[in-house]
Formats: structure tokens, sequence, C-alpha cells
């Protein structure tokens, strides 16, 4: 069974997180797609205001699209779980309820801020053995870095590690938080439902 992983704040989900997800997809054609919200994230300082059951339903409602063939979710697995959502915990959880063996068993996809900061997350050499890394170029410019991390964990960690054929996805939540609390307009970034969301829950007016 091939199980993706695709985790991330999502705070908020946008076209970029989107685009990534479906060429996973179309690239690698799992058995299952999950899409995870963090509950807690380790990687990143989460504003006082962060809600991980807004990001959960915003999550459902951009991706929805996906998730109607079937070979995508939302999992609310590290929500349920609470605490600090490690990936090692994740993976070796997923392990335990798809009955995974072996190495490489789970295709976790990311990007390259995520990427090449992989060998710091806690448990690295979990990660590497549990999962065929995959991730996605955000910018033009991060090939050089890129391929030094990639030939890194390939000699210390024995790491497994695609990049995502996919134009660089020059965005992130944090650009889009700021954009929305100062009025910008959103709409060619942020699916409709999602905004909906957003305006009404009042998120991000202050951040």
């Amino acid at each position: 069974m091939k199980i993706g992983l695709y985790g991330g704040t999502f705070s908020p989900p946008h076209i970029g997180h989107y685009r990534a997800a479906a060429s996973f997809l179309a690239e690698y054609e799992p058995d299952l797609l999950l899409i995870m919200p963090t509950y807690v994230p380790p990687h990143k300082s989460s504003s006082p205001y962060d809600d991980p059951r807004h990001r959960y339903e915003m999550a459902r409602l951009a991706f929805e699209p996906l998730c109607r063939g079937g070979h995508a979710e939302v999992s609310a697995l590290e929500l349920e779980r609470g605490g600090i959502s490690y990936t090692a915990d994740t993976l070796r959880e997923l392990y335990g309820l798809y009955g995974l063996s072996g190495e490489h068993g789970v295709y976790l996809l990311m990007g390259t801020d995520m990427f090449v900061s992989l060998d710091r997350w806690r448990e690295p050499e979990t990660v590497f053995s549990l999962s065929h890394i995959v991730y996605a170029s955000r910018e033009e410019g991060d090939g050089g870095i890129c391929a030094e991390k990639r030939a890194q964990y390939e000699k210390e960690y024995g790491a497994a590690v695609d990049r995502l054929p996919i134009s660089p996805l020059e965005m992130s939540s944090t650009e889009v938080r700021e954009a929305i609390r100062r009025g910008d307009r959103v709409e060619d970034i942020v699916s409709p439902p999602v905004l909906e969301y957003i305006k009404k829950a009042g998120l991000y007016s202050h951040d």
C-alpha cells in the first residue's frame, strides 16, 4: 500500500498547498494521501490566536475537490493525538494503522523550507527510515541548497529523496495572513470556501 503524508499548519491553506497535493497525486498515484494539519507545530511559532480546529476545517474546505476521488483525505490524526506534532510519532502511528512494513513506507510531501531543516527534526533517523521524502520547491534558486541537503541525507541516513516536478510555489501562509490582515485581495490565492470561513470566524485580523 502506498500512503502519502502532507502535513503542515495550513494557516491558511492556499493555492500553493493545493497545487502541491494535486501534483503529488498525479505523479505518485498513492492509494491514499493524508493531508494532516498539525496540532502544535514543532518547527514554527504559532499565533496566540491559532486554533487547530479552525485550521482543520479550512483544510477540509480547501482540499475537498481532491478528496472527492477517494485517494485523498484530510486527517485529524495529529489533532486527536494532541501535544506537539512530531513527524516521527505520526509515521510510527501510520505504520501501525495501515500495516506498513520495511523502509520508506510513507511518501512524505513537504516544501523546501522543511526539507532543508530535516536533519534538525526530532528523531531524523526515524523520519528518513520510515519515509520517502518528496519536496516541492517554493521559490526559484533554491536548487543548490536542496541538492546539497539531498546528498547529505542520502549519505548520512540512506534517505530516499525526490523533487516534485512542479514550478516553484512562490507564496507562504505568513504572506497570505499578512495580506488578509491588510485587507488586500486574496481571491486568487485562497479558495472561496476558505476565504468565507476566514471572514465568518474573524481569523487573521490580528496575528
